[in-house]
């Protein structure tokens, strides 16, 4: 399943982009308020039409956590403000969750995989090669907030006169 999303991810990012907005790879370090635990996510912000985006995801939060689990899904991004070099937008989100230890917590009740709805919001850096952002989503199935910090990737952008990407070297 997660190679299946994250090989979708990489076909729509390769292709010709809606008004010649590119897609934006990246990822993040999660906290989780409730569960007091720390997770990372996969994603690529892909244009849809105008404000709209679609960030498909996976996110996994490790053993050494209470709650060993990881997400799979999409959400949607409408950028709602834009300011001088930021935006700010709301998400809504499905995913699949597979709650790795669930037997751990509740034996036999059947509570590995499930169906997670999440709304939230964000803001984002608005253009350049790297662009840092801060989400905040509320998982309704949970009942859990988390924060995001993370970085998107726009190879495009990268090497323009205003800023440019590192260099990657290949070994």
């Amino acid at each position: 399943m997660i190679g299946l999303l994250m090989s979708l991810v990489f076909v729509i990012g390769s292709s010709k982009q809606v008004s010649g907005r590119q897609t934006g790879f990246g990822g993040s370090i999660i906290y989780n308020f409730q569960a007091e635990g720390f997770g990372a996510d996969l994603r690529a912000k892909v244009p849809v039409y105008r404000k709209l985006f679609i960030v498909p995801e996976v996110s996994y939060y490790p053993s050494f956590n209470e709650y060993h689990e990881y997400y799979a899904g999409a959400a949607a991004h409408y950028e709602i403000i834009q300011l001088k070099k930021f935006v700010f937008y709301l998400t809504a989100g499905a995913y699949f969750n597979n709650w790795i230890n669930a037997d751990d917590f509740a034996p036999g009740r059947k509570l590995q995989f499930n169906f997670s709805p999440q709304l939230g919001g964000g803001i984002v850096k608005r253009n350049g090669c790297l662009r840092p952002f801060v989400e905040n989503r509320y998982d309704f199935k949970w009942k859990e907030d988390n924060i995001r910090i993370g970085i998107l990737i726009y190879p495009g952008a990268c090497g323009s006169k205003k800023e440019k990407c590192p260099k990657i070297n290949n070994y």
